[in-house]
């Protein structure tokens, strides 16, 4: 009979630990799903800084652009403006 009991409770601890590996097991597939969440909206955030960094650096790209041409235009007038005879 004791041994009987004895079974019993180890069974019943068995049983308790299984219950408690699940639950825990829960909480981390739970944690595990919302890493994953956070990892794709961060690599969404990522691509689009990377867009944002890129027409950023298209537009300082034509400004630099636009920049040597005025200075060559203001360049090409005092040119003009030294060979004028006054």
């Amino acid at each position: 009979m004791e041994r009987l009991r004895s079974l019993e409770e180890k069974i019943s601890s068995f049983i308790e630990k299984v219950r408690m590996l699940k639950e825990a097991n829960v909480k981390l597939e739970k944690q595990a799903s919302e890493f994953e969440r956070e990892r794709l909206q961060k690599q969404q955030e990522v691509v689009t800084l990377r867009a944002e960094l890129e027409k950023k650096e298209m537009e300082i790209s034509r400004l630099q652009g636009e920049r040597t041409s005025v200075a060559e235009q203001i360049e090409a007038i005092l040119n003009e403006l030294d060979n004028i005879e006054i």
